[in-house]
């Protein structure tokens, strides 16, 4: 628990033992219920859940409507579950192991395991599409710049795609007049790959 503590510091100013408990409760399983979050956090469960779920660390099973960020409800209480993104997996994973938040490492290792050809790129990539956001948004023609940038011009929609599936950036859906002015589809990064200082 001290090195996944020591990694959530890299980027977290509160007391992260509160954290650093609940994720260890994801290490094995999918999906994590209330009452086992409950049991194991000493201070206000809502305000943990709160910073887990800003930092996408941690997000909640419900949905409005559809699997994206944006329509994903989340609440506190009996029967409610959440569960952790792919590349959130990786990082709290390496950091129980290693005491870093290494996004990098993270990156290349689920890359590698999703049998990503250009796995050796994703690091460069994502750390583009994190430079091109503005306030953790990027647009899909951003997205596009970041992977000629990086070699990938041909794979724009593959890496799109990937990027979803990886937990990497999510569809803002519901920004429909934000879309209309960028003319292209907005996306959101997870704010904790690359949030190491």
């Amino acid at each position: 628990m001290d090195n996944l503590r020591g990694a959530l510091r890299s980027f977290l100013d509160d007391d992260v033992s509160d954290i650093a408990r609940i994720l260890s409760l994801f290490s094995g399983n999918k999906r994590v219920g209330f009452q086992e979050i409950s049991a194991v956090a000493s201070g206000n469960v809502d305000d943990v859940l709160l910073t887990l779920w800003e930092w996408k660390l941690v997000i909640p099973v419900r949905s409005s409507q559809c699997s994206e960020w944006d329509f994903r409800i989340l609440r506190s209480g009996p029967g409610e579950f959440y569960e952790m993104l792919n590349i959130t997996k990786v990082l709290v994973n390496n950091g129980m192991e290693t005491g870093n938040w290494d996004s990098a490492e993270a990156i290349r290792e689920l890359f590698q395991t999703m049998g990503e050809p250009e796995w050796e790129k994703m690091p460069e990539l994502v750390l583009c599409i994190r430079k091109g956001a503005n306030h953790n948004i990027i647009s899909g023609a951003g997205i596009a710049a970041a992977s000629a940038q990086c070699g990938l011009r041909h794979k724009t929609g593959a890496m799109i795609a990937i990027l979803k599936g990886a937990g990497i950036i999510s569809p803002k859906l519901a920004a429909i007049s934000s879309v209309a002015k960028s003319r292209s589809p907005l996306y959101e990064m997870n704010p904790s790959v690359y949030a190491e200082r």
